[in-house]
């Protein structure tokens, strides 16, 4: 069992999920490839089967549910990410709880044994500004790298965000991927397209 501690929130719209997992904070925690089981002076918080969701070069995701039947997302960094939080935060492990749609939450742990003191410091809080911003990012990566389904997931997420691509002129790069989306109509659906201007 590890302690768990809040070291950055992405929370672009408040919810009961999300609160759920800010409440995780100073529980125990036990995790595995296939389980997550959240504790609190032993009453139970959360108990969830996890199933493998993918794999990439730096975490491994997978599918979890609350007991009232939503899913959540779990996912845990490998190889130098995970080092490089060991280093940077004093800690075992760490893990993410996130919606299933990635433009609703993420709360990222550092875990630790009881007994080990973690170097946190201020708790980074990022949200819809920062979410749209890393978007509008990953959007112009994927059209560099000739990658059209990367920046249509991308772009649809950013459409999910705004009410029209007038309120991402404050973004940095966000007109190249409006004309983009604007020559490209024909991938969105009726009310994207209402969306892009």
């Amino acid at each position: 069992m590890y302690k768990a501690t809040i070291f950055q929130k992405n929370i672009t719209g408040n919810s009961s999920e999300s609160e759920k997992a800010i409440g995780f904070e100073n529980c125990e925690v036990d995790i595995s490839n296939k389980h997550l089981r959240i504790t609190n002076n032993g009453t139970e918080l959360l108990n969830s089967e996890l199933k493998l969701l993918e794999e990439d070069f730096s975490t491994i995701s997978y599918l979890g549910k609350y007991e009232n039947g939503i899913e959540f997302r779990v996912i845990r960094p490998t190889d130098l990410s995970l080092a490089n939080l060991k280093n940077r935060f004093n800690c075992e492990t760490a893990f993410s709880m996130a919606s299933v749609d990635p433009s609703g939450y993420a709360v990222h742990f550092i875990l630790s044994k009881s007994n080990q003191e973690s170097n946190i410091g201020k708790v980074v809080e990022k949200g819809k500004t920062e979410q749209i911003q890393r978007l509008v990012d990953g959007s112009i990566m994927a059209l560099q790298a000739n990658l059209q389904s990367n920046f249509i997931d991308y772009s649809k997420r950013i459409l999910s965000l705004v009410s029209n691509t007038n309120e991402l002129s404050e973004y940095n790069n966000a007109d190249q991927i409006i004309e983009v989306m604007k020559g490209n109509r024909h991938i969105y659906t009726e009310t994207e397209n209402q969306q892009i201007k």
